[in-house]
């Protein structure tokens, strides 16, 4: 009786308390950010409230279902394993967690890269993911037993898998334009915020990619409760990565102010003389909207390294061409927008 007592209320109770624990840092990273980043746009301000409301009904939920299980129906063996809707309703704001913060992350990608593919490609992985996740639910809610979903593994499996399948896909298509990027320049300094970036974005998604693996793992291999545990902590790993990524934009705009060298973009041949035009045109100055100038900077940065990938290709004798300070704290500026 201890022994599934262990894989069942304690494996709840130790994904609510570390659950509990997350939920506090990021109320915490949430307090910060609307302190630190109020004029951000609507958009991206609601988005960090609805995860957050949707974090305090994850844990809610979850710890009415161990209260129920634990206190309500103290001795009562047989709610431990048909449990409160209450714990059907963590599966419904985990899919909705994963579905807001991945979409979030996607869009990194589109903005570094300027294509919608990647993103597009995220999404649809998403929606499929939420979908099985929802017909997860739904046989708890209809069964009303957890032992159900061992003969539905392959419905729990295909929802956790392409969780993971999202996270991987963001993170490597993130680094290969960094990567892109970073060939664009020849400042040290440069090259090791890319770096920095590239680090940054597979440990945002080392710890998520590993909670899923665990529970596709748990799940299959064995017939209790113990992949709960990752369910419980994954969604507040999500979003926490989150906020960690748009607080920390504040690293970089530190950086935009003090004195550094300046970046090298390499032109070759007749047109160097068309770099300092197209220099003029990304200016993060030359539009009133930082978001909108951000983007056309974005777009325009890597026309330029894919112009040097060309001309060199064409064999034309290079010309080297240093960029003012303002350029540089615009490539920062990039930056920011990037890691959000």
């Amino acid at each position: 009786m201890s022994s599934a007592l262990n894989g069942s209320l304690g494996a709840l109770e130790i994904g609510s308390v570390i659950g509990a624990f997350l939920f506090g840092i990021e109320t915490l990273q949430t307090y910060n950010y609307y302190r630190d980043f109020s004029r951000d746009c609507v958009l991206l301000r609601s988005t960090v409230a609805v995860v957050w409301v949707l974090e305090l009904g994850h844990t809610v939920s979850s710890w009415h279902a161990l209260y129920s299980q634990t206190v309500t129906h103290y001795g009562e063996p047989q709610h431990i394993s048909s449990p409160p809707l209450s714990e059907d309703l963590t599966v419904l704001l985990a899919a909705l967690i994963y579905i807001v913060v991945q979409t979030f992350f996607a869009n990194r990608v589109h903005i570094l890269s300027g294509s919608w593919y990647i993103m597009a490609v995220a999404f649809s992985l998403n929606v499929l993911g939420f979908i099985a996740n929802m017909g997860t639910m739904t046989i708890l809610v209809h069964y009303r037993r957890v032992s159900i979903l061992l003969e539905w593994r392959w419905l729990v499996w295909t929802g956790l898998s392409l969780g993971v399948a999202v996270d991987m896909l963001i993170t490597v298509s993130m680094c290969y334009y960094l990567q892109k990027m970073r060939w664009s320049t020849e400042s040290t300094r440069a090259r090791k915020m890319v770096e920095t970036l590239m680090v940054w974005s597979i440990e945002t998604t080392l710890l998520t990619s590993a909670t899923g693996i665990m529970q596709i793992i748990l799940f299959t291999t064995r017939t209790d409760l113990v992949w709960t545990i990752f369910f419980i902590i994954q969604t507040k790993l999500f979003s926490n990565s989150m906020l960690a990524s748009l607080n920390g934009r504040g690293r970089f705009r530190a950086l935009a102010d003090e004195p550094s060298e300046m970046l090298h973009f390499v032109s070759f041949g007749p047109e160097a003389s068309k770099a300092g035009m197209v220099r003029d045109q990304i200016s993060p100055c030359s539009s009133s909207s930082p978001l909108i100038s951000s983007r056309i900077f974005a777009g325009r940065c890597l026309a330029l390294a894919g112009r040097r990938e060309r001309l060199q290709d064409r064999r034309f004798v290079g010309a080297r061409e240093e960029v003012p300070p303002v350029f540089w704290r615009g490539w920062l500026h990039k930056f920011e927008l990037v890691y959000i």
